[in-house]
């Protein structure tokens, strides 16, 4: 039975919430021009194995991203060697996301042997997120060959630089919490999403939406238990890290949370869009320099960076009571928490003021598991997958052009890119006002 949804019957016809009511066509695990889900699954796997492996790791490189590989070779040495993080040295991503720096690092003694491995950590991530994918085409009734070819182009888009970085670990995360939360199983979401947050952060957001979903069923008892379950599982991941530092005194850690609250408006963010197109139209003073590990925005225009954290906690919150206004109905349909989910994780990755390239891949499950109605999801999603090439020319590509030069041709498309992002977060968050509007007295009545 479908959680959230034992109300949607597979196979009668034309009932409501079924796929064949909504337009989808049934074929998540049914054959596709004589393929089957299984074989559609091993196709997918055995391309993703490909760019993986053979393709990313053997396309040309710039400093950042060998820059970034080698800083995880280091910092992993360092820990390997006996020394505690953020009171030895400072590092910059959250304790979890160590551990995954960490088990290249096991096997490797030096930094080519250790670059192969990553790359082979980061395929195996990669393919989680795939079968996690096809479970939930499969769970949702959603067209497997849609999902699974929709994150492949979305990967392929955005080229190499996913391989060079880590956020696949807790893209990979929130999508086994999505596919538990869907089956039915919320502790396992809720240690998913511990894992993930311990790893990134940004996928704590979907506590609060497992928990309403709980909260209104009456299943206070499993709410106590996934709560419990969150802590223990974020505690194994952290506590290892942190117990050390603090028993040492928290002038470490303090120093690590300075680093990223004192951080300036960095050149791809959204926020950063106007001042650089009025610098590009009327000599708008500003400078890009780097700082904190970062290329970011100095002068007058640093300021549009302090509306990032209100306009997600009011983004956010629209979500959250979206997503509690679904209570009205009698069941929650598994498409609403496919958007919710999605929703949040988009408003997260792109409303701060950093908005790294490799953000976007927190996105990328979550938005091909979009189902196709209401149609402003399906036209959201594809309006992603649009801004990824032109992410891609960005960085690597014409990086150098936008933050040395702030050429015309690099500043006017990061505009457009940023524009395509913030109509996606726009589509998102209508169809989810859409999906949870409760219907008219006169709807009821007939």
């Amino acid at each position: 039975m479908i959680y959230g949804s034992p109300a949607r019957p597979r196979d009668v016809r034309g009932a409501p919430g079924t796929a064949r009511a909504t337009g989808e066509p049934r074929i998540a695990g049914c054959r596709v021009a004589g393929i089957s889900g299984p074989a559609l699954l091993g196709i997918t796997i055995a391309l993703h194995l490909a760019l993986f492996l053979l393709l990313f790791p053997n396309t040309p490189e710039d400093v950042v991203m060998r820059g970034f590989l080698r800083l995880c070779f280091y910092d992993a040495g360092r820990v390997v060697y006996g020394a505690v993080p953020y009171r030895d040295f400072l590092l910059e991503y959250p304790p979890g996301s160590l551990f995954v720096m960490l088990v290249p690092r096991l096997f490797a003694a030096g930094y080519l042997a250790y670059r192969q491995y990553f790359f082979a950590e980061i395929a195996a991530l990669d393919l989680i997120v795939v079968i996690a994918l096809y479970g939930i085409a499969r769970v949702a009734l959603l067209p497997a060959w849609r999902v699974l070819g929709v994150y492949t182009l979305g990967i392929a888009c955005i080229g190499p630089l996913v391989s060079y970085r880590l956020d696949l670990a807790s893209a990979a995360a929130t999508t086994l919490a999505v596919l538990a939360w869907l089956r039915g199983r919320p502790v396992l979401a809720s240690v998913a999403i511990a894992s993930g947050a311990a790893i990134k952060i940004y996928p704590a957001a979907l506590l609060p939406l497992l928990a309403m979903d709980l909260w209104w069923r009456g299943e206070l008892r499993r709410l106590w238990i996934c709560g419990a379950a969150f802590a223990a599982t974020f505690i194994a991941w952290v506590g290892p890290i942190l117990w050390p530092v603090l028993q040492s005194g928290a002038e470490g850690l303090d120093q690590a949370l300075r680093f990223q609250t004192d951080r300036h408006l960095q050149v791809e963010a959204i926020w950063a869009t106007p001042p650089l197109l009025m610098h590009m139209m009327s000599g708008f003073p500003l400078e890009v320099i780097g700082r904190n590990r970062a290329l970011v925005v100095l002068g007058p225009g640093d300021a549009w960076g302090n509306a990032g954290t209100p306009a997600l906690v009011v983004v956010g919150l629209f979500i959250y009571w979206c997503w509690w206004r679904a209570r009205l109905f009698t069941e929650p349909r598994t498409d609403r928490i496919l958007l919710a989910s999605a929703a949040v994780i988009v408003a997260a990755s792109m409303l701060t003021k950093v908005l790294s390239p490799q953000y976007l891949i927190w996105s990328m499950p979550g938005l091909a598991a979009l189902p196709a109605r209401p149609r402003l999801a399906a036209f959201g999603s594809g309006l992603f997958v649009a801004a990824l090439p032109l992410t891609q020319w960005i960085y690597p590509l014409h990086y150098g052009e936008l933050v040395s030069w702030l050429t015309r041709q690099t500043v006017v498309l990061l505009a457009l890119r940023n524009g395509l992002l913030l109509l996606v977060l726009l589509c998102l968050l209508l169809a989810l006002w859409q999906t949870t509007r409760p219907l008219s007295r006169k709807t009821r009545r007939s």
